[in-house]
């Protein structure tokens, strides 16, 4: 839940405060300025051509998606209110498959099914809106009947209770299962598309406010480019496989290092044979297990993927007195975890029977760490020196025996 929140803080910031321009009194200025009907169209856009040069085509076409639902809701429902339901049924579920996944490019054949849905979806709204529209650009086919939309907004309750259609029964599923995904898997793309519904919702409920449907798009498009910042940035400075901030965030924390601080390098011990004997998959879940461990048990430490079956520790304004014990919790930590490993002929799925377990093919192994610190002293004054002195104090430990912590001299 608490990653959950961390991403969404972000998109989530950005359309609040598009949300509070379209709904106060104090940002009435901004809502009635001359370019903001022209606002949203330029922040999905602007959204829309980043996301293609870092080739994120599922971004580009949920701004797609988005602008021309704008222009929908501005340009289009006032003169046919009957698209309507048909347009509350259809962008949530939009937005959910194109977000789902970066499709493949539109140089190979299923890399046009995104673009012909879009382009299916918008003939049909096109033919509901101008049925003779339809019937001069199609060769005469019918027009799709306006009962398809109508009945996407008639009630399911009787008379007497509270309006709730198709439409709106589709909307909330679909905000449901925004939900669900970003607690599963919380990414900055999964909350930006749940904020992204969010904001959406105030510019079909507020649509006959001036100037407010503007706004609610333009937060829908400020949270889809704040995700593909912090997207951007978790490429460049998060390690993937354990979640934590990678050797290029650590060289940057490095070059802001003054005064006192710690440097401590851990290794995990007998890592390549542990990886050969039971394989990378495994050994990646090593991985993840340590540097759970360490997040946890670093206290002041801010904790680093180094490379490899290495990690980093470092412990700004702290001498090497002050984190010895800490090291020690850290190492403590992954030893007195065990970890489950999961027979090659273990079923996966649960036994039918409730409260038994299979117990073959488990085996839990033990894991243990080696730690080697150190801090700038005369012969070592800048954080590589530091860095470099870490490693040999690490290497020091892994001669003693490893699974202990040794300071540099």
């Amino acid at each position: 839940m608490r990653r959950a929140l961390m991403a969404l803080s972000a998109p989530g910031g950005m359309a609040a405060l598009a949300w509070w321009v379209a709904r106060s009194e104090t940002a009435s200025p901004l809502r009635h300025a001359s370019w903001a009907p022209e606002l949203p169209y330029l922040v999905l856009g602007l959204v829309a051509l980043v996301a293609f040069c870092f080739h994120r085509l599922n971004l580009v076409y949920v701004t797609g998606v988005l602008a021309g639902s704008c222009a929908v809701v501005e340009f289009v429902l006032p003169e046919a209110p009957r698209l309507l339901p048909l347009l509350v049924t259809l962008l949530p579920w939009n937005l959910l498959l194109f977000m789902t996944d970066n499709p493949p490019s539109l140089r190979t054949a299923s890399g046009w099914l995104r673009p012909g849905l879009m382009a299916l979806q918008a003939a049909v709204l096109v033919g509901l809106a101008r049925p003779a529209l339809w019937i001069e650009y199609s060769g005469g086919f019918e027009a799709p009947p306006a009962d398809l939309a109508l009945a996407l907004g008639r009630s399911c309750l009787p008379a007497g209770w509270p309006v709730v259609s198709p439409a709106h029964l589709s909307w909330g599923l679909a905000g449901v299962v925004a939900l669900l995904r970003l607690s599963a898997r919380p990414d900055p793309f999964r909350a930006a598309t749940l904020v992204s519904l969010l904001a959406v919702t105030g510019g079909f409920l507020d649509r006959d406010l001036p100037g407010a449907t503007s706004w609610y798009f333009c937060g829908a498009g400020l949270a889809l480019g704040t995700a593909l910042v912090q997207h951007s940035y978790n490429l460049a400075y998060r390690d993937e496989l354990t979640g934590l901030p990678g050797r290029r965030a650590l060289t940057e924390a490095m070059g802001r290092l003054r005064g006192r601080y710690v440097l401590a390098m851990l290794d995990v011990d007998h890592f390549k044979n542990f990886n050969d004997t039971y394989g990378h998959d495994v050994g990646d879940q090593v991985l993840r297990l340590v540097a759970s461990r360490v997040r946890r048990a670093s206290g002041s430490g801010q904790p680093f993927r180094y490379g490899g079956e290495e990690f980093t520790l470092l412990f700004p304004g702290k001498n090497l007195e002050d984190v010895v014990e800490t090291l020690e919790e850290v190492r403590l930590a992954v030893e007195e975890t065990p970890m489950t490993l999961r027979g090659p002929d273990r079923p996966r799925q649960k036994l039918a029977s409730r409260g038994k377990r299979s117990r073959e093919g488990r085996q839990k192994v033990t894991l243990t760490i080696s730690i080697g610190a150190a801090s700038p002293n005369a012969a070592a004054r800048t954080p590589d020196q530091v860095l470099k002195n870490a490693d040999q104090a690490l290497y020091r430990a892994k001669q003693q025996g490893r699974n202990r912590v040794c300071v540099a001299d």
